[in-house]
């Protein structure tokens, strides 16, 4: 099976990196760079990176007068190579990989959990102790508050989302009534 972009690329990253042992301050650096990018503002430098109209040498120069002395030399070297081999549309892809390699080698885990309100410090330190004991890894908690689940919480990790909401227990309600009375 052949490999994604993605995972070629940032497989050759997390391996200089581990080899150099800068897996830490690149993967801080790249994630400060990629926070970076999704800002609108951003857009336009991204579509002059990745455009196969403008020079290696061009993007590669930008780089280096943006970035120089602000991240790790081995990331400027990476993202310089990316713009160079037109790849650099696929930072986000590559970040993703690597950001997944990081997590596995850590043995971290990240996990979404949705609710209605702002958790407790109680709730949050019950589900990222319950969660850590069932997965047995360390968990990366990120919240998000969404009114419209009503209650309850809403927890994704991985490729599981385990739904307690409120607002899908009354759907799955009004399906059965609507099953019923149908």
């Amino acid at each position: 099976m052949a490999e994604t972009v993605g995972k070629v690329y940032s497989t050759a990253l997390f391996e200089l990196c581990t080899e150099q042992d800068k897996l830490e301050k690149v993967f801080s650096d790249y994630s400060e760079f990629q926070e970076l990018m999704k800002d609108k503002e951003c857009a336009d430098y991204l579509r002059f990176l990745a455009s196969p109209l403008i020079s290696g040498r061009d993007k590669a120069d930008s780089l280096k007068a943006v970035f120089g002395d602000k991240i790790d030399p081995l990331l400027l070297d990476f993202l310089c190579l990316t713009a160079e081999k037109n790849r650099a549309d696929r930072l986000g892809e590559i970040y993703g990989e690597f950001r997944q390699m990081y997590n596995d080698k850590l043995g971290l885990l990240e996990v979404t959990a949705v609710t209605a309100q702002p958790m407790t410090e109680e709730l949050r330190k019950r589900l990222t102790d319950k969660l850590s004991k069932t997965t047995g890894r360390r968990i990366v908690l990120t919240e998000q508050v969404d009114k419209s689940i009503i209650g309850g919480i809403v927890v994704r990790y991985g490729n599981t989302e385990l739904d307690s909401s409120v607002k899908t227990r009354l759907d799955k309600l009004k399906a059965q009534i609507t099953n019923t009375i149908a």
